[in-house]
């Protein structure tokens, strides 16, 4: 036994001489990812030392006076300090190896650092000197209490590097007993999303510790994000990166939170989710948000106990709502398991008084009816009635006539009525004020006075009625032009349509992709005309108000489309189209979903296509859409190549370009690689775009390979 305790001093002695040689080249200490490994086993072995040190500790206040007198109680004391000492000082280079790895606060683990140090150091001084030391009196009992004053220390300071500043003492303080908060009160973010964010996320992304150099204590960290990008896209917000990472398997090593971790419930998981979805607003109340609003459904779970409003009636048949929905009709639940829908009406042009008829099939069901800039007659007025589960109606921008409306009467649970930029009178919308559930009527823009809209609250004092925003020294901003044409790929020549619903505005645009201002750019008077690929910009412009944000679309020309199309390499099996190879030229433009099916993506082989005709065409050009999201691999191509001749055997390169690689994190885009050449007459032609071979350095998958993902192919 004796020559066991006499190897392991050394090995403790050579231990707590590597450790001494660490801290003071801790500068200079470059840690190899193979010993990264043995420093984040410092949080599994710590609890040896904690557990040993104090048993010794106590050991030593109950047997002390008993040393001398009973013999066989000396050495397993011994064994307990010796055993402590030396699980001490692998916890501390452990540690040590761990610092090194980028996220923690310096100060934070300066003190946490020289702590654990000195823990090792003292308790091998402590085994080394325990027979000279044990000679002075009251020695043991005022190292043993310093010591354990030292390791709940260093074991506060750990705790608040790993899990958050104050964890060991959070239980018991004040600021941990949560307020009670009426609904009425509640902030989305404030209430509903930060305690989530600080429960399940912050213990790793704090101000001590920010793994992935993301830091989400404060609205401003929040909004850098991390080493990774942003957290969120506003213009694809089902793309953001905290939403992939939150939804991901959790044995995935980019789940968050890590598998260990409390993970977010569904609920957690639908806040952040629809949070995200509708702008990411830190200010929104929740009783600014409809009753219907998924975010308001949790919030009375939340804030109030209580469950979303149950419906009495039957969900209605799948095939029924498959059958009704189109591209003119959204039908949807509206939250998930629910049996009330709501309806979403588009394309103003082709609206006919047989959409809301068709509708009356599921007039049990719908609860929420979006008709907005709708021309609508007295008649659809007369359809919309028999929905009488109908809780909120949007008429923005109609053309509904006054004397209609008092067939709304029908609508036993109206709640919330919009009825802003219609030329409805007090006359027409005050017998609507004797409904009995209805809470909210919007008349922004409508020819309604403020005088009368005061009268028309004496009707019923605790109905809200909205104008609009009165205050002529705030400058408000003007929402974006409405593009009114959908196609994007041009066959024939095409034109361009633009409007916007706020009288007076002058919409200006440019057709070479620069950001139009105020002063030189076009004024939209008429529909532009469009001939060849385009990326179309457009704002709104108008006195006393300040420029509306950019609307941008791209318009593709396509004049010779190919009889047939063929890969000369496998597809992809997850990302190969709804049609395989021909999805290239089906003139079905894919969005910013790269799992719709509208997409090819390569990344294990290059894409080569090639492309025939049965008749010779005079080509010039090649162009190739494509989709960009670097937080999901998707790169331009490293190039691209078109070859043509009369056939497959004999081909010449006409064209070569060599797209330019993003240098940092950004949103995901769309764009087009146009490769032109000198006018060539070909029947066959080979399109060849790599990939990239290793992500770069600054990207988060460094080293590995890049995605291309193309959903159309034009020739001019």
């Amino acid at each position: 036994m004796q020559r066991c305790k006499n190897v392991l001093f050394n090995v403790l002695l050579s231990l707590n001489l590597l450790l001494l040689f660490f801290v003071a080249m801790a500068d200079k200490l470059v840690v190899p990812p193979w010993l990264q490994v043995v420093g984040r086993m410092h949080p599994l072995v710590l609890h040896f030392p904690i557990v040993l040190l104090i048993v010794y500790i106590v050991w030593n206040f109950i047997f002390s006076s008993r040393i001398n007198l009973e013999p066989g109680i000396k050495p397993i004391g011994e064994w307990l300090l010796l055993m402590g000492a030396l699980t001490a000082v692998i916890t501390a280079i452990m540690g040590l190896l761990l610092s090194k790895e980028p996220g923690y606060n310096a100060n934070d683990l300066w003190w946490h650092k020289w702590s654990g140090v000195s823990i090792s150091f003292l308790s091998f001084f402590w085994y080394a000197g325990t027979n000279q030391v044990r000679a002075i009196k009251y020695f043991h009992p005022i190292a043993g209490s310093l010591f354990v004053v030292l390791i709940i220390l260093t074991g506060h300071q750990g705790a608040g590097i790993t899990h958050g500043e104050g964890f060991l003492s959070a239980p018991v303080t004040l600021a941990t007993v949560k307020p009670i908060i009426a609904i009425e009160d509640a902030v989305v973010f404030t209430n509903m999303v930060l305690p989530i964010l600080q429960a399940k996320c912050i213990s790793c992304h704090n101000n001590n510790k920010a793994k992935g150099e993301l830091i989400m204590e404060t609205q401003a960290s929040l909004l850098k994000g991390g080493k990774h990008g942003p957290l969120w896209q506003k213009d694809e917000p089902l793309l953001s990166l905290l939403l992939q990472r939150i939804h991901l398997e959790q044995d995935d090593k980019k789940h968050m939170p890590p598998a260990g971790k409390a993970q977010l419930d569904d609920d957690e998981k639908q806040i952040i989710f629809q949070w995200i979805k509708g702008g990411t607003n830190f200010t929104a109340k929740v009783n600014q948000l409809p009753a219907t609003d998924s975010l308001h459904i949790l919030a009375n779970k939340i804030f109030t106990g209580k469950a979303a409003e149950v419906y009495a009636f039957e969900p209605a048949n799948e095939k029924e709502i498959a059958k009704l929905n189109n591209t003119n009709r959204l039908i949807h639940p509206i939250a998930l398991g629910s049996p009330a829908l709501a309806v979403n009406l588009y394309n103003r042009k082709n609206f006919n008084s047989g959409w809301l008829k068709e509708l009356l099939v599921l007039k049990e069901q719908i609860v929420s009816l979006d008709v907005a800039y709708m021309p609508l007659k007295e008649e659809d007025i007369a359809s919309i009635a028999q929905f009488h589960n109908l809780r909120k109606l949007n008429l923005n921008f109609t053309s509904v006539p006054g004397k209609s409306l008092t067939l709304l009467k029908q609508l036993p649970n109206l709640s919330h009525l919009s009825l802003s930029g219609t030329q409805l009178t007090k006359k027409d919308v005050e017998p609507l004020f004797a409904l009995p559930k209805l809470a909210s009527i919007y008349l922004w823009d409508a020819p309604v006075s403020l005088n009368e809209i005061a009268a028309l609250k004496k009707i019923n004092p605790l109905m809200r009625v909205e104008a609009g925003f009165t205050d002529d020294t705030v400058l408000l901003k003007l929402t974006p032009p409405i593009l009114e044409t959908e196609e994007r790929i041009i066959t024939t020549p095409l034109a361009l349509h633009l409007r916007h619903y706020i009288k007076g505005v002058t919409i200006r645009y440019t057709i070479d992709g620069t950001v139009p201002d105020n002063i030189h750019s076009l004024i939209y008077t008429q529909d532009v005309p469009l001939n060849k690929y385009t990326k179309f910009t457009a704002k709104a412009f108008k006195p006393g108000w300040l420029g509306s944000d950019s609307i941008i679309a791209i318009f593709y020309k396509n004049t010779f489309k190919a009889d047939s199309i063929q890969s000369l390499l496998p597809l992809d099996s997850t990302y190969k189209g709804t049609t395989g190879a021909t999805t290239l030229i089906n003139g079905e433009k894919g969005d910013f979903d790269f799992r719709s099916g509208k997409w090819l993506g390569f990344r294990k082989s290059k894409m080569e296509m090639i492309l025939s005709y049965k008749e010779p065409v005079k080509i010039s050009s090649v162009t190739l859409s494509s989709l960009v999201d670097i937080g999901g691999f998707l790169m331009p191509p490293v190039s691209i190549e078109v070859w043509g001749g009369i056939n497959v055997k004999q081909m010449k390169l006409l064209g070569k370009i060599t797209p330019e690689q993003p240098k940092m994190q950004i949103p995901a885009y769309q764009t087009a690689y146009d490769c032109t050449f000198t006018a060539t007459t070909v029947k066959c032609i080979k399109v060849i775009a790599v990939p990239v071979a290793k992500l770069p350095l600054w990207h988060a998958g460094k080293g590995q390979k890049g995605w291309v993902f193309v959903d159309e192919i034009f020739v001019n």
